[in-house]
């Protein structure tokens, strides 16, 4: 007897049993049995997923990729598995939800601005496919995009998933602190309200540890956290804060981002000789800044916000090791699109009602006045910080420049990733991810589900088991008006009503050297391989 295919695994030999007073058709029911149970001479059941997102958090803002802020729980996700160099998602929040929970292009799920409904007759998502395979789910955080059905009601999200604790408004992440107007905040599709004293980082991470304890332990599980941090507004824990404050207004944003850029090349995360993206033409040098004790407090905030989350990742971790599933979850953790350089203009509180719902005034704006971190003020981290987030890249969330689409990926499976703390440089894509978890999940899933469009990704179990698998042949980028194209190591990028730039990011990953001018015939090529791939799916939405 040669054995059958565990899910996702390879072959697992059996030897020869005799059963001289069984027919042949009870041994295979057996064994059936089994591989259903996943106790065969201890071969790994169907692996539990843990996937976790981070909102606006640029491509060096973790230690293992280079940062100064603190992730020792990220950094040992990276030291035990494998981080992604060249990793992308769509640029905008809404977009690469779309993409992540459908495992089609944006413009294929219908979904090319910061919010939206997914587009049903072209895609499913992966709570609805693994729900059909008896996944346990459990969602916490954003909760935009997890079905195809309009998932601002609670009730739709109740058929696909478990558990659930977050926001289902288009206001996110609002205030990390309280509840304010406009955001519809729900757990296991009742309104919820933030405890007096809460903290949103810590309130995902508790209800995630709940899930942990609580669930079947008979089923494998799925579970998101749609993390806020470190998306705007600056808010905080005090204890957190005060690690970082010093620190900033030493090195400022000039020298931190100098210091990133040689620690990613030491990581071998970036070529040697890369060269340091401008700072924004918003940002003055550190040395001319006003301010810049409450310059610096700014990004002390920031800081705390991912320090917080990496604490959030350690309890999870633990959580996993008290419960036994630590040695069979496949834990990805990536980011939505880079770190955001904008400031919010209109000031929220109202003349008859303030922002928070309970009656609290928000101080509003980037001014040294305001100091940041508290839950009763909103401000930003404005371009310079922001610049040092996408270090070394240029520009910042919302542009297809490497700045706003190239993302940090840690993937951790233990026994599966074949070279724990390594680096891959393979070009990948978020769609990639739900093909990977729904390959791990089910083995050899179908390319789309009946009716629907084929998903784009393409699965990284290969690399993380050290093999080679077939690539994308090119990648392609609409939002907002931003364009790009990738094919191979040239990219073709614009801003809104601006002419095409070309790239060779094997030369120049910075997009420092732009040789349109040198290129016309590949310029066109190009333009014309862009055009084909809007062309998929639904059209971009004005």
């Amino acid at each position: 007897m040669t054995g059958f295919p565990m899910t996702g695994f390879p072959m697992i030999k059996f030897p020869m049993i005799k059963f001289p007073n069984l027919a042949w058709f009870t041994v295979c029911s057996l064994l059936l049995v089994f591989q259903s149970m996943g106790s065969v001479q201890g071969a790994p059941a169907r692996p539990n997923i843990v996937l976790i997102m981070a909102d606006d958090m640029g491509f060096s803002d973790a230690g293992c990729y280079g940062s100064e802020i603190e992730t020792p729980n990220l950094d040992r996700l990276a030291a035990e598995g494998l981080r992604f160099s060249q990793f992308y998602n769509c640029a905008l929040c809404g977009p690469s939800r779309a993409a992540l929970m459908t495992g089609l292009y944006p413009h294929e799920a219908g979904v090319t601005r910061w919010t939206g409904l997914l587009d049903p007759k072209n895609g499913t998502t992966m709570f609805e496919i693994l729900k059909d395979a008896d996944y346990e789910s459990c969602a916490v955080g954003r909760l935009d995009m997890i079905t195809t059905k309009n998932w601002h009601d609670p009730a739709n999200l109740a058929e696909y998933v478990d558990r659930f604790l977050g926001s289902t408004g288009h206001k996110a992440p609002s205030n990390y602190f309280a509840d304010v107007r406009n955001t519809d905040f729900y757990r296991d599709g009742k309104p919820y309200s933030l405890p007096p004293g809460s903290y949103k980082t810590d309130l995902i991470t508790e209800f995630t540890v709940d899930f942990l304890q609580q669930r079947d332990k008979n089923r494998p599980f799925l579970l998101y956290m749609s993390h806020y941090a470190p998306h705007w507004p600056l808010h905080a824990k005090p204890v957190d804060i005060a690690k970082y404050r010093e620190k900033y207004l030493r090195l400022g944003w000039d020298q931190a981002r100098q210091d990133r850029l040689e620690r990613l090349v030491e990581k071998g995360l970036i070529q040697t000789g890369t060269q340091l993206a401008p700072r924004d033409p918003a940002a003055t040098a550190w040395t001319e800044a006003d301010s810049r004790q409450w310059q610096a407090e700014r990004m002390a905030v920031y800081a705390a916000q991912i320090d917080s989350l990496d604490q959030s990742v350690g309890r999870v971790l633990e959580s996993l090791r008290q419960t036994g599933a630590d040695q069979n979850t496949l834990i990805l953790f990536c980011s939505d699109n880079g770190a955001s350089n904008k400031s919010t203009v209109k000031p929220l509180d109202r003349p008859a009602r303030t922002w928070r719902s309970d009656g609290v005034p928000t101080r509003f704006g980037n001014r040294p006045d305001i100091q940041p971190g508290p839950g009763n003020t909103f401000l930003t981290a404005g371009p310079a910080w922001s610049s040092l987030a996408n270090t070394p890249f240029r520009d910042h969330k919302q542009s297809a420049y490497e700045g706003g689409i190239a993302s940090p990926l840690i993937a951790w499976w233990p026994g599966v990733i074949a070279k724990p703390g390594g680096v891959s440089h393979e070009l990948s894509h978020i769609t990639d991810l739900t093909e990977t978890i729904l390959h791990a999940a089910l083995g050899d899933p179908p390319a789309a589900t009946k009716g629907k469009m084929e998903r784009v990704g393409r699965s990284l179990l290969p690399i993380f088991q050290g093999g080679v698998r077939a690539g994308h042949e090119s990648l392609g980028w609409a939002v907002a008006g931003h364009r790009a194209v990738r094919e191979g190591d040239w990219k073709l990028v614009s801003a809104p009503q601006k002419p095409w730039e070309l790239y060779n990011l094997d030369q120049d990953r910075t997009e420092l050297k732009n040789l349109a001018d040198q290129q016309p015939r590949r310029v066109a090529a190009m333009a014309k391989l862009f055009s084909e791939w809007m062309k998929r799916g639904t059209s971009e939405k004005k």
